[in-house]
């Protein structure tokens, strides 16, 4: 059957956000991976909340697929100023040859007229990375690192990288205006409201990083590599910290500065779905968000 798309509503929310953990699941079992586990009341709350603060923000870019009136997938994408990113793109997996998958990604492009920035973050879904590919996109290969820090890798830490706060978004956004050619806005605001984060101010740089309760670094923005550096060994600090594991989730090749510290810090490095960009290439002292790019 073929899939119809239609802009994405609050209504629609508890539908695609099974279709997203459907998706994922189906992906971990094709890989052989183990399956997350069941999601708890709070991760479903934070998958809601993603898609419902994204058809806030961007109405434009939120969409979801119907077949018979049923919603079996959605689509996220964000713009800010110029920079167009696809937050999320998921398909049911019983229905993924439906064709919806290109009509989704389709109607998300269409709302990044004007932009002159493109990021889409991929799974490792060979689907996924050919429809990213075929659609104007070059691919970037990725790595991530997972584990718990070895703590003799763990420098004595200078003042350089304090605790923020909501208070420090603004900060944050004039960083990413340098570093990624356009500010979150809201973004920054949810996620500084939802999880620690962590600032460095000086002369020697500026930047910015969040990292989950559950040890995932989540976004990561700096002026320059050093500052960049002193952020996520900050955020290594903080896991090694709570005794639980760190994860750094996208390193491609313009990021060698935090593969070597996953490697220092004895992370298990291995091969993760790839990125994509249009009209630019991956910054460096950057670590994207997977939710707000």
């Amino acid at each position: 059957m073929s899939a119809t798309v239609r802009p994405m509503t609050h209504d629609d929310v508890v539908a695609a956000s099974q279709a997203q953990v459907s998706a994922f699941d189906d992906l971990d079992r094709r890989r052989h991976e183990t399956p997350m586990p069941t999601p708890t009341d709070a991760i479903w709350e934070r998958i809601r909340l993603r898609h419902h603060h994204l058809i806030d923000t961007d109405p434009g870019g939120s969409w979801v697929a119907e077949i018979d009136g049923n919603v079996i997938g959605c689509a996220l994408a964000l713009k800010r100023e110029t920079y167009w990113g696809l937050s999320l793109l998921v398909v049911d997996p019983t229905v993924q040859s439906s064709g919806a998958g290109r009509k989704l990604l389709d109607a998300s492009l269409t709302y990044g007229e004007g932009c002159d920035r493109w990021i889409i973050l991929s799974s490792s879904d060979e689907r996924a990375i050919r429809l990213y590919a075929t659609s104007g996109f070059e691919l970037y290969p990725q790595v991530y690192g997972t584990g718990k820090p070895d703590p003799k890798a763990l420098p004595a830490l200078r003042n350089r990288v304090r605790d923020g706060s909501v208070d420090d978004t603004a900060l944050a956004d004039d960083v990413d205006r340098i570093v990624r050619g356009a500010p979150r806005g809201p973004d920054h605001v949810r996620m500084a409201t939802d999880m620690p984060l962590f600032i460095a101010d000086d002369v020697d740089g500026k930047g910015y990083a969040y990292i989950r309760q559950d040890g995932e670094v989540y976004c990561l923005g700096a002026t320059n590599e050093a500052t960049a550096t002193a952020l996520l060994w900050r955020c290594f600090a903080y896991a090694h910290e709570a005794d639980r594991p760190v994860g750094v989730i996208d390193m491609n090749a313009e990021q060698q500065w935090a593969i070597s510290m996953a490697f220092q810090a004895r992370l298990k490095v291995q091969p993760a779905g790839p990125v994509f960009w249009r009209g630019t290439t991956p910054p460096k002292a950057f670590l994207p968000s997977g939710a707000y790019l």
